[in-house]
């Protein structure tokens, strides 16, 4: 009896202190919560700011590239200019040779000897004295005309050259303006992409607060319902066997902890693996290349009606199953870069105009490159003339 009476004051004792020790593990829990809350609410922020910066980037990389787009409108039409000028100096040539002809022909049949029966002609023809002499100043001026209008063909010549001239230089001007709007598209590429990798691990972080968070509802949910239950259980066991009590706790302890290590053993599995990606050879890639000759260019154009220049490096290269990033600046950083003795056909060629990489095309060997440029895309020769003042060096993506 004694006993009996003990067990239950002990018993009475643990109910009464129940409360205090509950309340104080929710609220150890629910300050993990407000914590988590404020994790998040941060991540949010952060993502909101780099949002509002990415939205930057997006409005200066489209003012970029409409900037590069109505520069190449203008090279355009300086090409078109320099086309007309090449075939005005070609028939201003042909004009100037054919009235060099004529004057001479003229010299040597008016040649001041006896033997030039023309002039002869001219004063044995003559009725008279005042004939004569209206004969002589019309040959002599027919001379000085035909003179006269080969210096003027001559001065309008070297005025198409001037001119012609010119137009190559604003050309050349116009593509380098082209170039350093191509290599802040680049930058601003570059930019975003590291703005869009923060923000992405910035979700995940969110994510992972989030299930963090839920957990530790879940589990101030589940120790609320336990703590009803030991309380309900503890009451009851006041009237009840004490020890049939002690055991119903234990094999619930026992399912307890079979379910958690169910759970762990669930979180524990891993993630199967991604397929790797099959490759290609040389042969495929430099095919794909050459059948684009003489397509034009366009900036931000992948194929395969019109390129920029790290369109067709990508669109030619996956023909042989590689993958390449989307800009020249990308393909730079994700390239081995090689020197000008280990360059082999196949390797990428790089250019700088002063503001980072701005151009790549792909080497064929011999310092000839084919690419997408200006004028479409062609051959070119990059160990001297233009491309070689802007020569940054090789790299190689692929092990042909």
């Amino acid at each position: 009896m004694k006993k009996n009476t003990f067990i239950a004051i002990s018993l009475a004792a643990v109910i009464s202190l129940t409360p205090a020790f509950t309340t104080n593990v929710f609220a150890d829990v629910n300050t993990d919560i407000q914590n988590q809350d404020k994790k998040i609410n941060d991540i949010k922020s952060k993502k909101t700011g780099l949002q509002s910066d990415l939205s930057s980037l997006v409005a200066d990389l489209e003012k970029a590239q409409e900037k590069a787009k109505s520069l190449q409108g203008e090279f355009d039409q300086t090409g078109k200019e320099l086309k007309q000028l090449n075939q005005d100096i070609k028939d201003i040539n042909e004009r100037i040779k054919e009235r060099e002809t004529v004057l001479k022909e003229r010299a040597r049949a008016m040649q001041k000897t006896s033997n030039s029966n023309a002039y002869l002609e001219v004063i044995l023809d003559a009725e008279n004295l005042s004939d004569l002499v209206g004969r002589v100043s019309a040959v002599n001026q027919l001379v000085d005309s035909d003179k006269s209008i080969l210096e003027d063909q001559q001065k309008d010549e070297k005025a198409l050259k001037t001119k012609q001239t010119a137009v190559k230089k604003k050309q050349e001007q116009q593509a380098t303006a082209i170039h350093e709007f191509e290599a802040q598209q680049n930058k601003i590429e570059a930019q975003k992409a590291e703005k869009e990798a923060i923000v992405a691990q910035l979700a995940a972080d969110q994510a992972s607060a989030e299930k963090e968070k839920a957990g530790l509802v879940s589990e101030r949910d589940k120790a609320a319902k336990e703590a009803t239950a030991r309380a309900t259980a503890l009451r009851e066991a006041t009237d009840a066997n004490v020890g049939q009590q002690t055991t119903n706790t234990n094999a619930n302890a026992s399912s307890n902890s079979k379910t958690s290590n169910k759970v762990e053993s669930t979180n524990n599995s891993e993630a199967p693996s991604a397929a790797t990606p099959s490759g290609g050879g040389y042969s495929a890639m430099i095919a794909a290349a050459r059948a684009q000759l003489g397509k034009p260019y366009s900036l931000g154009a992948t194929g395969p009606s019109a390129f920029d220049c790290s369109g067709f490096t990508s669109y030619a290269f996956r023909a042989a199953g590689v993958s390449l990033p989307r800009t020249s600046g990308g393909q730079y950083a994700a390239a081995s870069k090689i020197s000008a003795s280990q360059a082999k056909p196949g390797d990428l060629v790089f250019f700088n105009y002063g503001g980072g990489i701005a151009h790549v095309g792909i080497y064929v060997g011999g310092g000839q490159m084919i690419n997408a440029q200006n004028n479409g895309v062609k051959y070119d020769n990059i160990t001297s003339g233009y491309w070689a003042k802007y020569l940054v060096g090789y790299g190689r993506v692929a092990n042909f």
